[in-house]
């Protein structure tokens, strides 16, 4: 099953600020698909609902687990398979008992049922700019220049509008990158 798209059409339309055509209607699904699953790459965040297995390394007795928020630990091993038990989780901190340093793999269940707002806003305003690219960009130019007599006017298409693919502008991308988890990590040996 794929990932829940981190916008709906009715945000996207509030940003337009009308109702879409046909067309844009049939196009939507997919580019908010596409949109959707390059902000979770880029921010290394789901935003919805789910359960992660992942590897993750335990200093001083203590783990960091990445997706927010954590919901429950279901499960806690050993990299050799063997379960442990007696586990804790505070926050996005969970705390093995018997484990100072070393790896183990955690299933954990995580996710809001709200997606942030910044996220849903961001995902719908690139959804609206792919769906009101210029004609011309699309084409694949880069720019185009007209003159009138004494009058000249000229356009430039950004590089991220030309072809009128779907993909996150870079102000897109610099906001997924905000949601990335950051925390120092102390090698004990």
């Amino acid at each position: 099953m794929a990932n829940q798209s981190l916008a709906t059409e009715q945000d996207v339309k509030g940003l337009i600020g009308r109702d879409l055509t046909a067309s844009e209607s049939e196009r939507l699904p997919e580019i908010l698909t596409k949109l959707s699953e390059l902000f979770r790459a880029e921010s290394g965040q789901a935003f919805t609902p789910g359960e992660s297995t992942q590897l993750v390394k335990v200093n001083g007795g203590k783990a960091y687990l990445r997706q927010r928020p954590v919901v429950e630990v279901s499960a806690v091993e050993l990299e050799s398979g063997s379960g442990i038990t007696g586990f804790r989780c505070r926050g996005q901190w969970l705390y093995v008992p018997g484990v100072a340093n070393g790896m183990v793999w955690v299933t954990y269940s995580h996710g809001a049922e709200e997606i942030p707002d910044l996220v849903r806003t961001t995902i719908a305003d690139a959804a609206r700019q792919v769906l009101q690219i210029d004609p011309a960009a699309v084409s694949g130019r880069s720019q185009e220049s007209e003159s009138t007599g004494p009058f000249a006017g000229s356009t430039s298409y950004a590089a991220w509008a030309q072809g009128g693919s779907t993909r996150l502008s870079p102000e897109d991308r610099a906001i997924a990158r905000s949601f990335r988890v950051r925390t120092g990590n102390v090698w004990v040996t």
